[in-house]
């Protein structure tokens, strides 16, 4: 099977965290990216105030069954794909789970991939979520590469 990638949006039902919001992060990351390594997904996970943006890639089954597992989890609702679809190359081939925590940003100067979508993350077009994980996939690569230049 050949590589596919689905992109969602979906609000966050804090009501239902257990605990503090930082740690909740933690675990939940943690967890992700040690499932996402065993399954051969790779992705992001862009969290604002009220929703999260997840990009998955990976094979069409293991992606279909990191979504189905999404759509169970209680602190998710009103799960929306952006996108699906078959692609050529990964966005986050070096990264089993890019986290970006971008709560309470709006008062900063932000790129414009970034600040398209911050002042309504409920409303923002499937372009600018795309834009955005096209953004910071491009930060991602950068850094990696940053990383290898000086490793020389």
């Amino acid at each position: 099977m050949g590589l596919y990638q689905i992109c969602y949006r979906s609000q966050i039902h804090d009501h239902v965290l257990h605990g503090d919001m930082d740690a909740e992060i933690e675990r939940t990351t943690t967890r992700l990216r040690r499932l996402n390594r065993l399954n051969g997904i790779t992705g992001a996970l862009i969290l604002t105030d009220t929703h999260i943006f997840q990009l998955i890639e990976g094979r069409v089954e293991t992606i279909e069954d990191a979504l189905e597992c999404a759509a169970q989890d209680p602190r998710h609702h009103s799960i929306e794909i952006l996108s699906r679809k078959a692609v050529e190359y990964r966005l986050f081939h070096d990264s089993w789970l890019y986290f970006a925590d971008l709560r309470m940003d709006t008062d900063r100067d932000l790129p414009a991939d970034i600040a398209a979508v911050m002042p309504n993350p409920a409303t923002a077009s499937v372009s600018d979520v795309l834009g955005l994980m096209g953004h910071v996939s491009g930060d991602l690569a950068e850094g990696h590469l940053t990383n290898e230049l000086m490793l020389i």
